[in-house]
């Protein structure tokens, strides 16, 4: 590395200067000790101060969805949630609140657009961002699948050959954006003055996968976009690839991303691909000569680390990742990489997730203390989202948001009696009680299911990793299945009821066991 010396000319004093500095006794500034300070004293990491970087759940078709979303603000207060990718086209041929309705309680929010058409996307960002109220509008130019770039309406990543359009896109969605903010749409105050529009895409593209290609892409859009999420590895189109292969073939390449947040100061970054875990996601977030341990900040500027940090790039012996990927964090993480993005983990793992606000944000405490707390808020949240439909005589079906508004005319039925009013159900069993539960079953698979299997589905999805890696998780994936799927019984007693009778697979030491705060 090429330290700074001190004022003296001599090979031998140079090489003084190293070993003091080695033994904090020199003079000289540290070659990172400026940034290292500015860094430390605009993190602000007092247990009382809030951070200033985010931690983002990636926006993921079939998953993030309102049920996801609220899954992830029972686990976390702080964390930024994304929907799933909107179609420009489903602000004229759908209904909006199944795709863009959310919970008040879901904020900060954003909203990502998919398509090729400036005028429908200019749209879609007015009815986003002034009807609808997100903090933010996201221009996909990240998605690989051939669905989406082949065909009459190419959009997604191929976008990224196609800057051009990709730029007036993004104009016109903050001439949108400012629009139904300000009311006249006027260009000129809308580029710059609302910094609500952001676009993911990829570091490269097929053949075009290196700096230039990413700087000059950036460098077409920054005029009107200053904020991008960027997913550190190309993707390869034409049906060569699909879209899982697209998320774990071509190798991650960190280091790109950290020089574009230096050649673009002015714009604000984050980082997406393969972080799977609380600690990396803070490591690549704010660099690894910061630690914290109850709001303490560990220095760490070893010239091993600082040589090893220069010898990382793809392919990357150093990192021993597939494909010769390099995930090295920064050493300092630059100003502008306003934190990352984490995907396939919230779908592995969600309550890998119930730390995120004292771990990554420095809160002083979390929002749940173990799994049942999150099973049971969940379920409430469903039964309030999804009723019961077994009570009532009303013929419609629950197939979407919102559901129907019926009339309950029970507390219960002879299913769900067990659950909503254990009162009622005989302490003791006896044949009489057992086969009136066997009359109930039989005659709700003989009605109509007023609830339709998606609503059922959706809602159950969320939670199938809730157990990762504890007993009995296998048990009660197990039980939603059979319940859920299979056993049409249940299905008008609602997600909740289902989830809640799943829940008796799992031991209560299992639900009651406090979460490990080691992240």
């Amino acid at each position: 590395p090429n330290y700074p010396t001190c004022a003296r000319a001599d090979d031998e004093a140079n090489e003084s200067c190293r070993q003091n500095r080695r033994s904090s006794s020199c003079c000289c500034p540290s070659p990172l000790s400026a940034d290292v300070s500015a860094a430390a004293a605009a993190l602000s990491l007092s247990p009382s101060s809030p951070h200033s970087k985010e931690l983002h759940i990636a926006p993921m078709l079939n998953y993030t969805t309102r049920e996801f979303r609220q899954l992830f603000r029972i686990l976390s207060r702080r964390v930024v949630l994304w929907t799933e990718m909107v179609v420009d086209t489903t602000v004229h041929h759908a209904n909006l609140e199944e795709h863009l309705g959310y919970d008040d309680n879901t904020h900060p929010i954003i909203c990502q657009i998919g398509g090729n058409s400036p005028e429908l996307c200019s749209e879609a960002a007015s009815v986003v961002l002034d009807e609808y109220g997100y903090d933010e509008v996201n221009l996909n130019i990240d998605c690989p699948s051939e669905r989406v770039t082949s065909g009459k309406r190419e959009f997604g990543a191929i976008l990224m050959k196609r800057g051009n359009l990709a730029a007036d896109i993004v104009r016109q969605m903050q001439i949108g954006a400012s629009a139904g903010a300000d009311g006249d749409g006027a260009e000129s105050s809308s580029i710059h003055a609302a910094p609500k529009v952001s676009v993911k895409c990829r570091i490269g593209v097929d053949e075009w996968d290196d700096l230039d290609f990413a700087a000059n892409f950036i460098r077409t859009l920054r005029p009107v976009c200053r904020r991008f999420y960027l997913h550190a590895r190309k993707c390869v189109l034409g049906g060569i690839m699909n879209a899982r292969q697209n998320r774990s073939v071509p190798p991650l390449n960190y280091p790109r991303v950290y020089d574009l947040c230096r050649m673009f100061p002015d714009c604000e970054f984050w980082i997406n691909g393969h972080i799977r875990t609380l600690r990396d996601a803070k490591l690549v977030a704010y660099g690894t000569f910061l630690e914290t341990n109850d709001g303490h900040i560990i220095l760490n500027e070893s010239e091993q680390q600082q040589q090893q940090h220069h010898q990382h790039q793809v392919p990357c012996e150093l990192c021993n990742a597939p494909n010769g990927s390099c995930t090295e964090p920064p050493l300092v993480a630059p100003s502008n990489l306003r934190g990352c993005m984490m995907g396939r983990a919230a779908i592995d793992d969600p309550c890998l997730f119930h730390n995120v606000d004292r771990f990554f944000y420095g809160e002083s405490t979390n929002p749940c203390n173990n799994r049942r707390d999150v099973m049971e808020k969940y379920c409430q949240y469903l039964e309030k989202t999804y009723p019961r439909r077994c009570c009532d005589s009303d013929e419609r079906t629950t197939y979407e948001y919102p559901p129907p508004d019926v009339v309950i005319e029970r507390d219960y039925c002879g299913i769900c009696a067990e659950i909503y009013c254990p009162d009622a159900v005989l302490i003791e069993e006896s044949i009489v009680s057992v086969d009136k539960e066997k009359k109930a079953k039989a005659s709700a698979k003989e009605s109509k299911p007023k609830i339709a299997s998606r609503i059922i589905a959706r809602s159950l999805k969320p939670v199938q990793g809730i157990f990762q890696g504890v007993p009995n998780s296998r048990e009660f994936r197990r039980a939603c299945d059979e319940l859920g799927r299979r056993d049409s019984s249940c299905r008008n007693c609602g997600p909740g009821f289902i989830l809640r009778k799943a829940m008796q697979k799992v031991p209560c030491c299992i639900l009651d066991q406090p979460f490990d705060l080691a992240t």
